[in-house]
Parts: structure tokens; sequence; C-alpha cells
């Protein structure tokens, strides 16, 4: 929907060029650049809602890395790894024939010598260069406990089985298997610290089981055998480090078995021949060096790789937080740019249009509109013949002596009177001034809410001289038009003042003639439209053989006025015409539908006023020629008000009348 304020400017920018109308108002493009900018701001939101989603994701898997690296470069975990490996040993060697005979004091023995171990073994985990990555503490101090509460337990039990229940609580710190394959399903990179958990069961097993071949295996180890072969195979599928550290090593892999391109780990719980004990358990201790080697590496590298990661993600998130800002600064700053300058450019337009519309105006005032539109496409335009127009001319009564009791701004100042006023109230009928020079007759285009074009093109001197008919022709209504016209003047210039005499009063000689004419474009550079014919001529004898406050008219009017019924009007008689021979003319006295109340209508030009003018058709006109029988009461419209139009009359406020009030001719 288009606002008021646009169809104003549309309708009539002259009127009211201030304020200016423009399609881009301050409202608008505030409200469509916040639009944009709300539209950026959801965007950036969006994109940093991503970022942060995207960098937890990377948090979440950076700790993750963090917390299985941690894992298998613990002391506990490592120092685990030594004691659980020395009290093998320690166990393997109660099976030599020099070891048979045992008393009580081989737990003060083991625990001494494990004392040592876990020292040392505490003390190269530690050093800048060990595998330790933790705080030193009591890990040795609490191992050691828990070895000596399980030997103390076990004193009069033989040592291999009270060294194996050592073994067993130890196991015990690491996680169940259970426990260890949920958090390998949460966590991918677990799968190397579960393998590395499970192959000290797995060797325990394979280790008893080759130690004691003639006794059964306990009902707990066949128990928990199968889960974890079950879960160091998920943990090979998983691990690349487990499998290449598995396949890498010939003895081990002959316990793999193949099934459809997989390899399935399933060792024996017996001794086989291919893999003796001795061997089988140093291959295992290869197999858990070689995982923890890798898997730290690996978890070592990865971590760094998802930091470096992160770091790059935060440094694009913290340079798109900064250049969001800066783009939208600069796109608000653009876009008000292109809004001035599109401001600027509509309010250049309408001074464009502005400008054109009064030279245009300016044109038609010289010429009619029709010749105007031949001209511009640089058409020849044609003489025009009409048979039928009215010629009106008037003179000042006296104006030579007046003219030289004056200076010549005196002059000027009181013709520029004069003719305003006359112009102001010919624009109310269908006519056309002109203005006798050298035979030819020039045209300027008026407008006028209650009236219809007049055409002028210069004043000179006192003579002023009217055409009704041409350019357009009005069918048989020019007389009538020309008639009133000439009344209304004829009373209006009584109430002209002289600025240098302001008890004197101007009279004028009306002369009014119909006939025929030819009216055409004389000149190029400065091109004229003109009239020629006896017709003009005529006119200006009746002019010249009239009387002062009289209105000079031939047979011709007088027979075109007697169809209107409409005048009162006097045989003047015949009279001698110069060029003409003897000629019979009338006197127009008046109109018998109108008074010459009128006369109070004369104004005073202001020239602070602009003159408002629309090309609409004369009311007065049409009333006039569908008047009812003689004596019926018609009343002339006007639609400008005298204050539209620029003057008021002198003793407007003697009569106590509004400023805005316009007094209409009223019937006798």
């Amino acid at each position: 929907m288009i606002p008021n304020d646009w169809k104003k400017c549309r309708i009539d920018p002259i009127v009211s060029p201030s304020p200016r109308c423009s399609p881009l108002s301050t409202s608008g493009s505030s409200r469509t650049v916040q639009r944009i900018l709300t539209a950026c701001l959801v965007s950036l939101c969006t994109l940093l809602g991503a970022i942060s989603l995207d960098l937890s994701s990377s948090l979440e898997m950076w700790r993750n890395t963090e917390r299985a690296l941690q894992e298998l470069s613990s002391c506990e975990s490592l120092l685990a790894v030594h004691l659980i490996g020395f009290l093998q040993e320690e166990r393997l060697s109660w099976l030599k024939p020099a070891a048979k005979g045992w008393n009580g004091s081989w737990h003060a023995q083991v625990l001494e010598r494990l004392s040592s171990l876990c020292s040392e073994t505490e003390e190269a985990l530690h050093h800048p260069n060990g595998q330790c990555q933790g705080e030193e503490g009591s890990v040795c101090g609490f191992y050691l406990a828990q070895v000596r509460q399980g030997l103390n337990a076990t004193w009069e039990v033989e040592p291999r089985l009270a060294l194996s229940g050592v073994i067993s609580e130890l196991l015990e710190v690491f996680d169940s298997p259970s426990e260890d394959l949920k958090a390998m399903r949460s966590n991918p990179d677990w799968a190397d610290v579960v393998s590395f958990r499970l192959l000290l069961r797995i060797r325990e097993v394979l280790l008893r089981a080759q130690e004691m071949p003639e006794e059964p295996s306990p009902p707990s180890f066949q128990e928990s055998w199968h889960p974890m072969s079950a879960i160091l195979n998920y943990a090979i599928f998983t691990s690349e480090n487990v499998q290449s550290c598995w396949m890498e090593n010939r003895n081990l892999s002959l316990h793999f078995t193949h099934y459809e391109g997989m390899s399935l780990f399933i060792p024996s719980l017996v001794s086989s021949p291919l893999v003796p004990s001795a061997a089988l358990a140093e291959e295992l201790n290869h197999i858990q060096s070689c995982l923890l080697q890798r898997g730290q590496d690996k978890l070592s590298k990865k971590s760094k790789a998802i930091l470096s990661t992160i770091s790059l993600k935060i440094s694009l998130l913290l340079i798109a937080c900064l250049i969001y800002p800066i783009v939208l600064v600069s796109f608000k700053r653009m876009t008000d740019w292109i809004q001035n300058y599109a401001r600027n450019l509509k309010e250049r337009t309408e001074d464009l249009k502005r400008e054109r519309r009064l030279a245009e105006d300016l044109l038609h005032q010289m010429l009619p509109k029709s010749v105007v539109k031949q001209l511009r496409k640089r058409q020849h335009v044609q003489a025009e013949n009409y048979d039928q127009v009215t010629i009106f001319f008037s003179d000042i009564v006296g104006f030579t002596g007046i003219a030289a009791s004056c200076t010549p701004m005196q002059v000027v100042e009181m013709l520029n009177n004069l003719y305003i006023c006359f112009d102001t109230r010919i624009e109310s009928y269908d006519v056309y001034k002109v203005i006798e020079s050298l035979g030819l007759m020039g045209k300027e285009e008026g407008i006028l809410h209650a009236g219809p074009p007049c055409l002028l093109v210069e004043t000179i001197g006192d003579a002023y001289m009217v055409v009704s008919g041409l350019p357009e022709r009005n069918d048989k209504r020019h007389a009538d038009e020309i008639a009133k016209m000439a009344l209304d003047l004829v009373a209006a210039v009584r109430q002209v003042l002289i600025p240098h005499m302001p008890t004197g009063r101007l009279q004028m000689r009306v002369g009014i003639h119909t006939g025929p004419c030819v009216a055409g474009v004389v000149g190029y550079k400065m091109p004229r439209y003109c009239l020629f014919g006896d017709t003009v001529n005529t006119a200006s004898r009746m002019e010249s053989t009239s009387l002062p406050q009289k209105i000079h008219i031939s047979s011709a009017t007088y027979h075109a006025l007697l169809a209107h019924d409409a005048y009162e009007i006097e045989l003047r008689g015949e009279i001698e015409v110069k060029g003409k021979g003897k000629m019979k003319t009338y006197w127009l006295l008046g109109n018998k539908n109108y008074s010459v109340q009128n006369d109070s209508l004369v104004c005073h030009w202001n020239p602070a006023a602009s003159r408002k003018k629309k090309p609409e058709s004369s009311l007065t006109s049409v009333q006039q020629s569908s008047t009812s029988p003689v004596g019926a009461a018609v009343t002339e419209q006007r639609s400008a008000s005298p204050q539209e139009l620029g003057w008021i009359h002198p003793r407007a406020a003697e009569w106590n009348v509004a400023p805005d009030t316009w007094i209409t001719r009223v019937p006798r």
C-alpha cells in the first residue's frame, strides 16, 4: 500500500516541495537496517553455537585421549606391572628342585627383595626421562602393604599358592572386564588401556596353566577366561596397536584362528609344543612393552593433534568474533551511504522534475501544449484555419498623459498591477490572451482552478487583446465567453489604483469582433504563435472607435450573442470605420443574469503569494451556455479563493468579512 505522503508527492510535487517526499524515509530505512542487522546477528549466534558444539565435541575427545594416556603412563600402572612380574618370577623360582624346602622366613625375604625392587623401580619411573607421568607419592608403599597383608594371611600356605593369591589381589586394582568394555564403547582410545590390563590377566592365567599342569584350573580362572578372551578380541579389532603388536610376534600369532577373514585369539590353557612356557612369558612381556610404547606415542600424538585443532578453531572463532562486528559496522555504514545517496538522488530527481515542470509551464505560457509537443518532436507546425473566433481589444484611455506624469518605474508598477489583475480575472473564462504586435498574436498558457486555459505571449504598453475559440475550438461559446469577460474587466478596471494618483481611476475602451482567422507558429529561433486575418484588424477598429468604459461590438458579434439571449445590447448605428467604410455596430451594456456587484472583486496583486493553477473547465461557461430562460437565477462558481490567487480587496477590512471569503456574483 502506497503511503499518503508518496501519493501527495506524485500528485503535486511543486505545491508542497517541503518536506520532501521520498520513499526512502528515515523510519523505513531504519527498519530495513534493523532487519538486516538482526539477520546478521542471528547468523553470528548460529555460527557461534555450531562452533561451540564442535569445540565441545573436540574437548570431550581430547579429555578421553588424555584419560587413556594418563592411565597408560600412570605410576600406579607401571609400578604394578613391575611388581606383578617380580612376583610371577618369584613364584616360578619355587618350581625349581632347590626350592623344595621352605620355612616361614621366605615371607621376609620376598618382602625385602620386593621393597628394594619397588624403590628402584619407582625412582627410575620418576626420573626425568622415565615413563611415569604423575606426582611422587606412596604408590610403592601402598602395593607393599597389599603384598605384606596377603603374605601374612597365607604364611602357612605353600609359597606358590600364596604368591598366586597376592598376584590376584594386585590384579584386582584394575577394573573388571565388564566395566572396561563399557568404557571402551564410549571411548575408542580406551582399547589400548583395556588390552594392556587384559595382557596382565591373560599372562597370569597362561603362566599358572603352564606352571601347574597337573592341577586343574581354579573355577574363578575358568569363569573369567572366556570374557577376557572376548574383550581382548574386541580390543584387537578396535586398536591397531594391539593388533600390530600381536601380529608382529610370530609365536603368539599362532594362537590366532582365522575365520571368514577375521583373526580370533583363542589360546589353549595347556602347554603348546610350539610355544614353551618360558618363551610364552617372554613374548607376553614383549607384547606389553610394545603396546605400552606404541599406545603412549599414539595417544600423545593424537592429544597434540586434537589440541592443535582446538587451538585453530578457537583462533578462527576469535577472528570471526572480531571480524563480524567490523563487517556489521561496515555494512551499516555502507547501507547508510547507499540510502543517503539514494535519498540525495531522489531529491535531485525531484528538483530536476520541478525545474522541468517550471520550464514546461513557462513554455506552455508562450505556446499551446499541442504546439509544444510538435516542436519537441522537431515537427513542422502547420498553420490552422478557424472558421469562427471572437477577438477582444482594449486600451487605457489617456494612458499617454498618465505615463508622462510619472516615472518609468511607476509606469511599470501600474501596468503590472493592471495586467496581473486582468490576467487573474480572464483565467475564469475559455479565452486566450494575446497582444497585438505588428499584426502577430502571441499567447501564454496559464492554469486556474475554476477556469480553462488562457494564453499570453507578451504585454506591450496599455493594449490588451484576448481571443476565444482557438487553439481549442469551443463550438459557439467563443462570443459568450468574450462578452462575459469584457463586462468583468470593464467593471474591474475602475477599482485599479494608480500608485502616484490615489484619487485617479483608469478607464478603458473595448472592441469585440467575431470572424474567421488563421493561427500558426512563426519563427524558428524564437517561435511565436500568431493570428492572421481581417478579423484582427476589424476588432482593433472596434476598439479604436469605442468610448471610455464602453464595450463596442460588431454586427457579427451581435448576431452571435443573440443565440444566448442573455445580454443587454444597444444599437449604436452606422459609423465610419477606417479601411472598412460604414459599419453597423452595437454597445454591450450588461448581462441579464448578473449584476455589476462584482466590481468589488478588483484586486491588488501580492507578489509574496504564489499563484496556483490547475487545468479545469470553466464552470461559469458551462452554466451560462445551459442557461434557462431570461431571469433564471444562475450563480458563477469559482474554486480559487482570493488568497490562493494572491490578491485581496483594499477595502476588505471595512466589510468585516473573513480573509478567505470569496464574493460571488449574484443575480439581479
